[in-house]
């Protein structure tokens, strides 16, 4: 009897699985799993590899190198406003010009690009944000700003569109400003 028990309880579990996956609507293999949203895939590495180039170019203040990853209608969002009122800048030269001037003027020493995670994504529809479509990165990770006295740590979200030659047409900025102004004292965005 005891071999009879030992059969039938794995028995039994293998039929309870096999009817509770039935009963649950389980897809075969072959039928896949259905997208969850159709407007939006998950782009290729070389999309995250060029954002990788671009922001580690940018936190170590290599405002040059950062831009040569830009197209030159690029256009710079900063976290401050809503989608009508956020501080932009456009035009490679206007992003270079600006960041230039902060690093000369800010008292800022360095940047980190720490913890960071790539996601490369194409939007099939246009954004009804940034009524564009195509390749874009995601892009969340730890900074470290060193100014003269003061460090102020910060998490980040970067989202860059690409144009058809793969450089950077659009730079959307999402960080809490806090720190950094009460660490230096000045709103750089103030008009």
């Amino acid at each position: 009897m005891k071999s009879l028990n030992s059969f039938m309880k794995p028995t039994l579990l293998a039929l309870c699985v096999i009817a509770t996956a039935s009963a649950s609507g389980c897809a075969s293999p072959a039928e896949g799993p259905a997208a969850a949203n159709p407007d939006y895939e998950i782009g290729t590495t070389e999309y995250s590899d060029l954002a990788v180039k671009s922001l580690s170019a940018w936190t170590q203040l290599d405002f040059d190198a950062w831009a040569a990853t830009m197209s030159d209608d690029a256009e710079f969002y900063f976290p401050d406003g809503d989608a009508g009122t956020r501080t932009s800048l456009i035009g490679k030269t206007a992003v270079l010009d600006w960041w230039n001037n902060w690093k000369t003027t800010s008292g800022i020493q360095s940047m980190s690009y720490l913890n960071h995670v790539d996601i490369p994504v194409v939007a099939k529809v246009a954004n009804p944000y940034t009524g564009l479509t195509g390749p874009l990165v995601l892009s969340y990770f730890s900074n470290e700003l060193v100014y003269s006295g003061a460090t102020v740590k910060l998490r980040m979200n970067v989202v860059m569109y690409f144009d058809s030659a793969k450089r950077i047409s659009r730079v959307y900025t999402y960080y809490d400003r806090t720190g950094i102004l009460e660490a230096t004292g000045l709103n750089v965005l103030k008009k």
